[in-house]
């Protein structure tokens, strides 16, 4: 996905290159002929018709592959973050939700419900639904919903590292397995 997205903007970027040089390029042909003649004229409107279409088709492209590139860029980080233990993977989910609200490919109330499966199932009804309010508040307006909502994630890394000092404390040396 990312190699298509990288060979759409090469070629926005060829194409507005020589966008430009069909202008610098027009607008040396009128210098030289101050007096162009009905021809030259003619085509020198097609010309720049074609390049007005031109520029609106690369802003239109620009305007769909933004989002694209925004959400890959979302999960490029989330990914790193979990990767580097800066982030659980519960953050990095929350994260591009966040990012997908973001850029319109999911509705706020979508959000929430996926983020209402990351919580800690012991939590009470009440504090289950003041956080769906202040999680749809925070993704409507683009805040930061890990930092408030964190103490109430399942922390399978925590459960992840009991298991494995488990192992280590049955393993120890001396010991047969």
């Amino acid at each position: 996905m990312s190699e298509d997205l990288q060979e759409i903007e090469r070629l926005i970027k060829q194409s507005a290159e020589f966008s430009d040089s069909l202008i610098r390029l027009a607008r040396k042909l009128q210098q030289q002929n101050k007096k162009p003649d009905q021809e030259q004229a003619e085509d020198l409107r097609a010309l720049h018709a074609k390049l007005t279409d031109l520029r609106s088709y690369i802003d239109v492209v620009k305007r769909e592959v933004g989002p694209h590139r925004y959400r890959d860029e979302a999960y490029a980080k989330a990914r790193q973050a979990v990767a580097e233990q800066t982030a659980t993977p519960q953050e990095a989910v929350i994260e591009l939700l966040r990012a997908a609200v973001a850029d319109k490919t999911m509705a706020p109330g979508q959000a929430v419900e996926e983020l209402v499966k990351l919580l800690r199932t012991d939590l009470s009804a009440s504090r289950k639904i003041a956080i769906r309010e202040a999680a749809k508040a925070a993704f409507e307006t683009g805040d930061d919903i890990a930092r408030k909502i964190r103490p109430f994630l399942k922390n399978a890394s925590t459960e992840h590292q009991r298991k494995a000092n488990k192992r280590v404390f049955n393993n120890a040396p001396g010991q047969r397995v």
